[in-house]
């Protein structure tokens, strides 16, 4: 679902509300969750859904990027930041998650995403 189905969607479940009015609650959900996961430790605990964070890993470079950064007469720095993005969803999401899925491989269905 993209930006704009998201905000029809909303909008359609919320007749009192006009679809400006779910866009504008959606930028500031966004600009609040963007500042909370720039913070060291910051998390999203969305009820019914999930948890979403960032996870910081400092690792040394070697080959792929030593070579690069020599390809670009470029010094290779000796340590890089790399940078997981995470979703933990609830239980109750996740049972659902495996039981559509389970439901979608069975014999004779089609598991394309419609």
């Amino acid at each position: 679902m993209n930006h704009s189905q998201m905000i029809a969607a909303v909008a359609r479940r919320l007749r009192q509300f006009s679809r400006r009015d779910v866009r504008e609650v959606y930028e500031a959900l966004v600009e609040v969750w963007q500042e909370e996961l720039v913070q060291p430790d910051g998390y999203i605990r969305i009820e019914g859904l999930g948890k979403l964070y960032v996870q910081q890993q400092t690792i040394r470079s070697t080959g792929v990027v030593r070579a690069q950064a020599a390809k670009q007469n470029k010094p290779a720095p000796a340590l890089l930041t790399r940078y997981y993005f995470r979703f933990r969803p609830v239980k109750a999401l996740h049972r659902r998650l495996v039981a559509s899925r389970e439901q979608a491989t069975e014999p004779g269905k089609d598991t394309r995403h419609e």
